[in-house]
């Protein structure tokens, strides 16, 4: 049961904001909005209880829970006012040597380290980072508890009444996907190490999920061919989207995950001889890439600047939905999906399959893995610090693979005819019509 508990705070009868009781214990749960203004307001697990009962039919909080939950809202009022956040001296908001202490810990720790490194997260690697999202299902279990208490039917079992298997696994399964529950034990694991390295947690416990297997989700093997492509941008052009028949034309040239494609911008835009690319570091990795165009994805990103008739600030996104705003994960993805729909109803291939069709391309096209390394800015061919060592990204290596890419979508294609007037046809209709 939720505690419906909103308005101002004191620690007498009115309620106070962002304190709730929530699965058996209270809590202060700050909103989206506010965690996105300042990451370290985090949802804080407090007490049960009780054992009287509040005007809501909840067990009473404790009058140290409430005054707590007060500083928690003046620390935000403080933030929302453009003040420095106060700080605080008194004890942490998990009890020492629990679970949740260890994870914050974990936190700062982390933070410091790339720090150290020099390295500032933007707010899409911050977005992208497994740990806080991991932590929506491991705090609620685990967040109080001592990691000494935990064992590995907390997190796997059979179920004595049903016969059926439970416990969290289970649960993240049958909730989210195998993909979720892999993300979750992961950072688990890795917390888990991070706190028996720090001391004071695990009393010479082993982690409890090392009982079982973790086992990855089979990766996708979805695939496009270069035709396939040029049919989707063709449509979502006659279909109004031309911002998403850009950013289609331009992921699938450069290679770059829907993320980093949707996120360019024109300060990012280099020239040389050959051609135009996009100069950027990637949102996950954080390595530098060189997102090359063909003339075909360049003229399609010219026609839709033409089309879109605004200046475009130095750092904003370029590309934008119908509405005139940036594309977003969930717009981008919904818009193309419609897209995809009015081409075949029954393709469930994704706009992120493309980066994976590339690689495809140019490995039938004889390209080099270090090529490949170049244009994907990863690692896909050698160790991380070798690679950043001794093959820096260059344009030109990444260029040497879009011409293998060519090649081999000839062989895929079995076909020499692979880049048809598609551009022509589709400027004609001017964005009108189905045909």
């Amino acid at each position: 049961m939720l505690g419906r508990n909103s308005g101002h705070a004191n620690v007498g009868a009115d309620k106070i904001r962002y304190f709730l009781f929530i699965n058996g214990r209270w809590r202060w749960r700050p909103t989206k909005a506010m965690r996105d203004r300042d990451p370290s307001f985090v949802l804080v697990t407090m007490g049960k209880g009780g054992p009287g009962l509040d005007s809501d039919g909840n067990p009473a909080a404790s009058a140290e829970d409430k005054a707590k939950a007060i500083k928690l809202n003046e620390d935000w009022d403080h933030v929302r006012r453009g003040l420095p956040r106060p700080v605080r001296t008194e004890a942490p908001q998990w009890p020492e040597g629990s679970v949740g202490h260890g994870y914050e810990r974990a936190m700062r720790l982390r933070l410091a380290e790339r720090l150290k490194k020099g390295k500032v997260w933007t707010k899409e690697q911050e977005s992208r980072d497994d740990w806080p999202r991991a932590w929506k299902w491991i705090g609620p279990k685990f967040g109080d508890c001592l990691p000494s208490t935990i064992e590995t039917e907390h997190f796997l079992r059979i179920d004595k009444e049903t016969g059926q298997v439970s416990g969290l696994v289970a649960e993240i399964e049958q909730a989210i996907s195998i993909t979720e529950r892999h993300r979750v034990i992961k950072v688990w694991r890795a917390l888990w190490k991070r706190m028996k390295a720090m001391g004071g947690y695990c009393d010479g416990k082993e982690d409890p999920t090392k009982a079982f297997e973790n086992g990855a989700p089979d990766p996708r093997q979805e695939v496009w061919q270069r035709r396939e492509v040029l049919h989707r941008v063709q449509r979502a052009w006659r279909m109004g989207y031309y911002g998403l028949a850009a950013c289609i034309a331009v992921a699938w040239d450069s290679m770059l995950s829907p993320v980093d494609a949707r996120g360019l911008t024109p300060s990012q835009v280099a020239y040389d001889a050959s051609g135009m690319w996009f100069d950027l570091d990637r949102a996950k990795t954080g390595r530098a890439a060189a997102a090359t165009l063909t003339p075909w994805s360049q003229a399609i990103l010219m026609a839709y600047l033409k089309k879109l008739a605004i200046d475009i600030a130095p750092n904003a996104p370029i590309f934008r939905n119908r509405s005139g705003r940036a594309y977003s994960k969930d717009t981008l993805g919904d818009d193309f999906r419609a897209v995809r729909a009015a081409v075949d109803p029954a393709d469930e291939r994704q706009l992120a399959d493309m980066r994976r069709s590339g690689a495809v391309e140019g490995d039938a096209g004889g390209g080099s893995v270090t090529d490949q390394a170049n244009k994907m800015a990863n690692s896909v061919d050698t160790n991380k610090r070798l690679r950043k060592t001794y093959n820096p990204v260059n344009v030109e290596a990444v260029r040497r693979f879009d011409e293998a890419r060519k090649v081999g979508a000839k062989k895929l294609e079995k076909t020499d005819e692979i880049e048809p007037p598609i551009l022509v046809t589709l400027l004609r209709f001017g964005g009108h019509g189905e045909g």
